[in-house]
């Protein structure tokens, strides 16, 4: 049976954000591809399930990353520290709990609490345990990026990565028939490991 509730928000209705849920709750799928337009949900639901599963204590934190690529003219040199400079590509992650917590059970400050947020680059040489580790904007990444993502995979893992070809910022990325997200999910999709869903209904406004 499809789990269509995680911290109080019901899927009911969008079976694509259902399966997204399935998929991040079932314990032999430690790497989950989450496609789909602008406005479908999928940081939402992925936010929303890791936060259950940390509160059902299945996992021991939550880690969110991204690729901070910017949209038209570069933003140039930012002051502050790093922390300072990386929170300026997590307006989208504060959206979202915001929406979780007006929608939902949990928090805004609570599921902070359960959140480290990290530099892309700061992935490298580190590895996860008992972690969930969320990679959005992932259709800005080269293979190299996935790859340094993937292969930080250690026990009770599971990375979940959320993606948009319609969205890709990254020059180098646009330049290519085939992004590298997209070919690192096709080159994975037999694996019985990985799981794959594509949301279609947008949950915005018209």
């Amino acid at each position: 049976m499809a789990i269509i509730s995680v911290v109080g928000i019901s899927t009911k209705g969008n079976k694509e954000q259902a399966e997204l849920i399935r998929l991040i709750f079932e314990k032999n799928r430690p790497v989950v591809f989450g496609t789909g337009n602008a406005g479908t949900g999928k940081t939402f639901i992925a936010l929303a399930s890791a936060l259950q599963l940390v509160r059902d204590r299945r996992y021991g934190k939550i880690i969110y990353t991204r690729e901070p690529e910017e949209v038209g003219k570069s933003l140039g040199f930012l002051p502050g520290d790093l922390e300072d400079k990386f929170n300026v590509y997590m307006r989208g992650l504060y959206d979202n709990l915001e929406h979780i917590e007006q929608a939902g059970q949990m928090k805004m400050n609570d599921a902070l609490e359960k959140i480290e947020c990290v530099p892309l680059q700061f992935l490298r040489g580190a590895s996860f345990e008992n972690t969930i580790v969320i990679v959005d904007e992932a259709q800005n990444l080269d293979m190299n990026s996935i790859k340094t993502v993937l292969t930080r995979i250690g026990k009770f893992c599971k990375v979940i990565l959320l993606g948009s070809i319609k969205q890709i910022d990254s020059d180098k990325q646009c330049k290519r028939k085939e992004c590298d997200f997209t070919k690192a999910q096709r080159l994975l999709r037999d694996q019985e490991f990985v799981g794959n869903v594509e949301l279609v209904k947008s949950m915005r406004s018209p």
